[in-house]
C-alpha cells in the first residue's frame, strides 16, 4: 500500500510512533523515525530492522526542526506522536511551569514540526497530530490535558483549510497501557472512567491502524480520528 512512500515519525521510538512505524514498513514504506533521544532512536532501530532510518529532533527548537526537515527532504507523510510528561494534578494544585513545559512539547511541538514540515510534503501528502480523549470531556486531574489536546484539534482544522491540499488531520487516542503493561494502570483508569465498553485498554498497535488510514485515504482532511474503545460514549 505504501510502497514508494516516504512517511516521517516524529515519536517513533517507543508506543503509538513505534507502533505506526512498525506497520508503516509492513506495508512497504520507507520510514524515518525521529526523537530527541539517539539511545531510544538506536534501541527502536534495532528491533524495526535496518530499513528503517533514524534522526535526532528536539521539537522544542525551531533550529533543530528546520534543520531536521533539511536533511530529510521531501516526503509523503508526517505523524506526530510526542508524548512528554503530562502533568495529571488538580488544577489549583499543578506547578504552573510544568504545564508550560507540557504544553510546549505537545502543542507547540506539533506546531513546529508542521510549520517547519509543510513545505517539504509531497503532493498528495498528509500531517496527522495527535490529541486523546481528555479534549472530549473532563477527567480528574487532567485539565492540562484537555487543553493541550483540545487546541491540537482545533490547529490541525484550523491548517487543514490553509495548507490545502496537504491533507492535515488528528488522532484522538483513548486510554492505552505502556509495553510492557503498567501495574495498576488498568485499575486507574477504571475510577477515571468507569465505562469502559469493552472492559480493557487499548494497545498502540491498533491506535496506530488509525495513522495509516489517514496517510492512505486522500479525502479525509480536518478529521478528528477517535480510537478510545468507547471511552466517550
Amino acid at each position: 500500500m505504501f510502497e514508494n512512500k516516504k512517511i516521517v515519525i516524529v515519536g517513533g521510538s517507543s508506543g503509538i510512533g513505534y507502533a505506526v512505524a512498525q506497520k508503516a514498513l509492513n506495508a512497504g514504506a520507507q520510514v524515518i523515525i525521529a526523537s530527541r533521544s539517539d539511545e531510544k532512536l538506536n534501541a527502536a532501530a534495532k528491533q524495526l530492522g535496518e530499513r528503517v532510518q533514524t534522526e535526532v529532533v528536539d521539537a522544542s527548537s525551531d533550529q533543530s526542526v528546520a534543520d531536521f526537515f533539511r536533511r530529510v527532504g521531501h516526503f509523503d507523510h508526517l505523524a506526530v506522536t510526542i508524548k512528554p510528561q503530562l502533568p495529571s494534578g488538580r488544577f489549583l494544585e499543578n506547578d504552573v511551569g510544568s504545564v508550560v513545559a507540557a504544553f510546549d512539547a505537545k502543542f507547540w511541538g506539533q506546531y513546529r514540526l508542521a510549520k517547519y514540515g509543510a513545505q517539504y510534503i509531497q503532493k498528495n501528502g498528509s500531517i496527522t497530530f495527535t490529541s486523546g480523549i481528555a479534549s472530549r470531556r473532563g477527567y480528574l486531574g487532567y485539565s492540562a490535558v484537555s487543553a493541550m489536546n483540545a487546541a491540537t484539534e482545533a490547529l490541525s482544522k484550523a491548517i487543514a483549510i490553509e495548507l490545502a491540499p496537504i491533507r492535515v488531520n488528528t488522532v484522538c487516542p483513548g486510554f492505552v497501557d505502556t509495553e510492557p503493561p503498567t501495574s495498576g494502570r488498568a485499575q486507574h483508569i477504571k475510577v477515571l472512567s468507569p465505562t469502559l465498553p469493552l472492559n480493557r485498554l487499548g494497545v498502540a498497535s491498533e491506535i496506530a491502524d488509525a495513522y495509516l488510514y489517514l496517510f492512505a485515504n486522500s479525502y479525509s482532511t480536518g478529521t478528528v480520528v477517535v480510537v478510545d474503545g468507547g471511552a466517550i460514549c
